[in-house]
């Protein structure tokens, strides 16, 4: 049974259309960052928030934003977003079926059932494509709040993702773009090899 499963998953991302793939993926990631965006613009509002602004809930940040911007300030940040994050989910999805496949070789000598197995395996996978997008989506992160929050509670104000770049090199040099990176792998690894190998085990369970 572990044979004949590394041998599917093999076989599955070997004949992969990398196109479909890919261009699928990137399509569904930017229909849910489009639904989801407004909400990351209003709750990092309320993070940076100081005790002197007027606005301190969520629907009090909506208005604001929309008395001063329009529907086009809530998505402050969008096109950085996605301009960097479609390659970051590419290295992701890459890094985690190709590890996948490493993995279940390296699981397969000793005989565990086929559910840990895909466990395993995934669990691995999934570890170690977060930590990969990582290296993109930290920097993507640290610029597209910075616009996120622009002219808002103090906080400067550019003249779009470039202008944050130039000046995040002038002042902290490369390293203002991992700020928070180090806590970022520890969130987001974790809880991306809990998700595969869950998925991976319960795939095999249920599809018995």
């Amino acid at each position: 049974m572990a044979t004949s499963s590394l041998g599917q998953t093999e076989i599955n991302w070997d004949k992969l259309d990398k196109n479909k793939f890919y261009v699928l993926g990137a399509g569904i990631f930017t229909g849910v960052t489009v639904g989801l965006y407004p909400v990351s613009v209003i709750k990092t509002r309320i993070q940076v928030a100081t005790k002197d602004t007027a606005e301190k809930s969520a629907s009090s940040v909506i208005r604001g934003i929309l008395k001063t911007d329009g529907v086009p300030g809530l998505y402050r940040g969008f096109g950085t977003v996605i301009t960097g994050a479609v390659p970051a989910r590419i290295i992701f999805l890459t890094a985690l079926e190709t590890t996948k496949v490493t993995a279940f070789k390296m699981v397969e000598p000793f005989n565990f059932s086929e559910p840990t197995q895909a466990a395993i395996a995934n669990g691995i996978a999934g570890m170690a494509a977060s930590v990969c997008s990582q290296a993109v989506f930290v920097p993507i992160d640290v610029i597209s709040q910075k616009l996120m929050v622009q002219g808002y509670s103090g906080h400067e104000k550019y003249n779009g993702g470039l202008d944050v770049a130039r000046k995040i090199i002038r002042i902290d040099g490369i390293r203002g773009f991992y700020r928070g990176f180090g806590l970022s792998v520890m969130t987001y690894s974790p809880s991306s090899a809990v998700w595969w190998a869950s998925y991976g085990s319960s795939q095999r369970i249920i599809w018995r």
